[in-house]
Formats: C-alpha cells, structure tokens, sequence
C-alpha cells in the first residue's frame, strides 16, 4: 500500500496512515469528504491515489455497483481525482435508482415520426462504447417500412448517427453483438443474413452503417457474441445453428435435439467458451460448442446433441436472461445467471406474474477442461427464487429488461395505486435482485416468495409506451412509443 511519509512524520497526526485507511473504509463515503474539510492533513490524505483506489474497491467493485464505462481506459492508470469522480458517480447513482420512485434527473423525448402508425419494436443500447449509443427499430404499416437507427445520448438533444431503411422483402428482425470490441455491432434478418459495423464519425447517416458479411437464405437470429452468431433454420428440422463469422462457407456447428419437437421456439440463450444454453418455450438446455465429427459420415455441418436437459411443466410466453456479475470475484468459474419467465395462459394474454428462476453453477464444474456431460458448468434445473406480481390486460403491452448489475425493468398495467381505477394506463417499474447464492438449492414450490416492484420509474395515464432499454452503468432508461418517439429518462 502506498503510504504518505508526511503524514506519518506529522506530530498532529492522529493515528498512522494504514490504520487510517482500516477505519475509513468502514466509514460512508460522505463522512469520508467531511473528513476533508476539517484539517489540511485529512485534506491531504483523503486526496491520495491509494486511500481512492481503497474506497473504489470498496463502495463499487465490493458491492456490485455499476459504474461508467471507461472507454478502454484501465481503472490502474485512473488518477486520485477520477477515481474519487467513478467512486462519487457510482455511489450517488446506487442510491436514487433504489428509490421507491428514483429522482429524475433529465428527460428527453426524441424521433417524433411524421407518418402515423410507427411503433418502436426493438430498443437497445449498445453495451460498453463509452455508454453512448442507442439502437431503435420503428416499423411504419404503410407502406410496411423498418427503419433501424443509431441514437448519440450522450448528447444534451440524442442525435441519429446512423440509419438503414429496409423496404423490400422479409424482415426477421436483428440481434446486438454482446462483445463491446467487435467490429460487428448487430445482425439483422431480411430475405439474407447480414451483419454490420457503424462508422460512428461517418457524416452521412445513411452510409454509417456498413455490411461486415453476408448469409444467404431467410433464418431465425438469436445471439451474436464476437465473432459467433447463432441462427435457428426455418426448414424441418428447426436446428441451431452456429456461424463463424470469419467463415460463413458453412456453420461451424448444429444443435439438435430428438427427444423433443424442434418447432418449440427459442426464447433466450447464453454463450460462453465452449458451451452454449438454450432455453426454449417450455425446456433448458445444455449444448457443447466443440465440433466433432458426425457418427454418421455425411455432408453438412458436425451435429451436437445436449448434454443436460429440463422440461418445464408449462410453456412460456416471454424469457429474459442474464449473467449477474460479480466484479470482486477472483475465481474464473461461472456467474449464477438470472432468468425471468412470463408464462402463457389459454387466455390471449400471459400470466399476470413474473417468476424469477436463478441457474447455479455447478460446483464441482473444472474450468479449462471441456464441457461434457460430467462436467457441466451449470446445473441444468432453473431454481425457483421469487414471483412477482406484474398485471397486464388483454391485448396490454409487456416487456421486460434485465441488467448484469441485478436490476429488473418492465413495463405492465398496474396502476392503480398511483392513477386509482381506471382501464387504461401503464406502469415502467423495477427491482433490485438481491446478490445469488452460488450454491444450489431446492426450494419446493410452495415456499416460493412472493414480491413486488421495490422502484417505480413513471406511470402514464395511457398505453403508449412499447419497448424499454436499460443502461445500468450510465442510468439511462429508454422508452419506445407507440406513435414513433422515444423517451429518454436519466437517473444519474
């Protein structure tokens, strides 16, 4: 540790420069720049490189806490004053998005469209890049027009840096690159397959994005994660299909299947090093992603058959997935994975309740030995955590955003306890999942908790709001409407 020899030769000094680092780390970080202000050696000492480096570990990386993304910058070779600024952001923003009702601190609303009828249906931001960008796809009916769009937030007014009008042919719509340094950003689905980079300098948006590499043949996307995309075939069959993207000759692997229907769709999926889980409607499986050569010689592509599986009893309407990571975790083994499941009913709308299932890694799981059925880095059976009541009315619009720190978004029609009884009217509300136990346990149905949203962002009289976008590093929300615009509401 870093220790300043002016303070330990001071004789004012109250206690020696380690045992003062011990005690304020105990301390909250607002006493900490109090401290500040009451002697010129405290205002020394808590300017230093190694009291902050301390204190980020502590209040940030410690807790979980999402912080900006630093742009390819090391947190190593940040100064004392940044690392105070991350350490003060982080904290600040931690406590109002946990509100009850968090303190808005700037809205904006954008793209207003001039043709009626242009819902937003896909609303993303892209993960890492400075937090800076905003990916929307609004759909105009007529004529049938998608009009994919790339938005600067970091703007005081969000700017379009990037568009791409598809008219012509199927639209099966796109998937962002989860890699933050990948060139290729998003894929999108038409009468082909093509993935895209942007030129965020371009001055033309309509020349900004730029087709990286082409598949021929209509297709279900599902994932893309650096270099490997993964695709579903519309043919007999349904097989998963994975690409690698710097050899589109053939797919690297597919994944099938036989013990059940293929046409069960893909709702959610999860890659890492050398396997792959898929969850389906109503099944979760675990893939291996090393090719191998078929039993039976043949052409085509090496086939993979899942190492585990779990049936649902009931099928699913929507799935959301994702890792909850663990920035103070020093073992390279796999993060318990948070899945939050909406399931259908025989009524034309889903069940009004939102059931939160956790996959525990497996314990005895080598890391840097293959994938197999002996060892498998989860277990394959979702462990029930809580159910949340989230309502939405015949035909109401519902979503759902989850975000690696923990947080839950969604969008339903519970409105009542703000609006009073009413037929219309939606509610953007949230939770903070409290840290995973990696061990895994059974909890029997019965004895599932049930909860609800601990944050409300907003409530609207109406039911406009379509699609929502979390960025839990920045604290931006994006909101698509119905009509076209979008609603951008910051927190930090």
């Amino acid at each position: 540790m870093h220790t300043d020899h002016s303070w330990n030769l001071s004789p004012s000094r109250p206690v020696p420069l380690d045992i003062f680092f011990d005690i304020v780390i105990h301390l909250p970080l607002q006493s900490v720049l109090t401290l500040r202000r009451t002697s010129k050696n405290l205002y020394a000492v808590t300017r230093l490189h190694s009291l902050w480096a301390l204190l980020f570990r502590t209040h940030v990386q410690m807790k979980n806490l999402p912080y900006r993304d630093l742009g390819g910058t090391s947190l190593e070779s940040l100064s004392a004053r940044d690392l105070e600024a991350l350490t003060r952001y982080a904290v600040t923003l931690r406590r109002n998005w946990t509100l009850p009702e968090p303190v808005l601190q700037k809205q904006v609303d954008f793209n207003v469209p001039t043709e009626p009828n242009s819902p937003i249906i896909f609303l993303r931001f892209l993960p890492g890049r400075s937090n800076r960008w905003l990916i929307s796809v609004r759909m105009t009916a007529r004529p049938r027009k998608y009009l994919l769009q790339c938005w600067d937030v970091a703007q005081h007014e969000p700017r379009c840096i990037a568009e791409l009008a598809h008219v012509d042919g199927p639209w099966g719509g796109i998937v962002i690159n989860s890699d933050p340094t990948s060139t290729a950003v998003l894929a999108m689905q038409s009468a082909q397959t093509e993935t895209f980079s942007i030129n965020f300098d371009a001055e033309d948006p309509e020349s900004a994005f730029e087709t990286e590499a082409t598949i021929d043949g209509p297709r279900e996307l599902h994932l893309l994660s650096g270099s490997t995309l993964v695709t579903r075939s519309l043919e007999s069959g349904g097989a998963i299909c994975l690409w690698d993207l710097d050899d589109l000759q053939q797919e690297r692997i597919q994944l099938l299947n036989p013990s059940m229907t293929q046409h069960d769709r893909c709702q959610a999926m999860h890659l890492r090093d050398d396997y792959i889980i898929v969850i389906r409607a109503q099944s979760v499986e675990i893939y291996s992603t090393v090719p191998r050569p078929n039993i039976l010689p043949g052409r085509g592509a090496p086939i993979a058959y899942p190492l585990a599986q779990y049936h649902y009893k009931w099928s699913s309407d929507t799935v959301n997935l994702c890792e909850q990571v663990s920035t103070a975790a020093t073992s390279p083994t796999p993060l318990p994975i948070n899945i939050f499941i909406r399931f259908g009913s025989i009524y034309p709308w889903p069940v009004n309740i939102l059931h939160h299932y956790v996959l525990s890694p497996n314990l005895l799981y080598v890391p840097g030995r293959e994938t197999t059925q002996y060892n498998l880095p989860y277990h394959v059976r979702p462990q029930p955590v809580q159910t949340i009541g989230s309502p939405v009315r015949l035909f109401g619009q519902s979503a759902v955003a989850l975000g690696r720190y923990g947080t839950v978004l969604w969008l339903d029609n519970h409105t009542g306890d703000w609006l009073g009884p009413r037929e219309r009217g939606q509610r953007l509300a949230g939770k903070l999942l409290a840290p995973i136990d990696d061990s895994p346990h059974t909890i029997p149905v019965e004895q599932v908790g049930s909860s609800a949203a601990s944050m409300v962002f907003s409530v609207r009289e109406d039911e406009a709001w379509t699609r929502i976008a979390m960025d839990e590093e920045s604290g931006r929300i994006a909101v698509g409407h119905t009509g076209g615009p979008i609603t951008l509401l910051e927190y930090a």
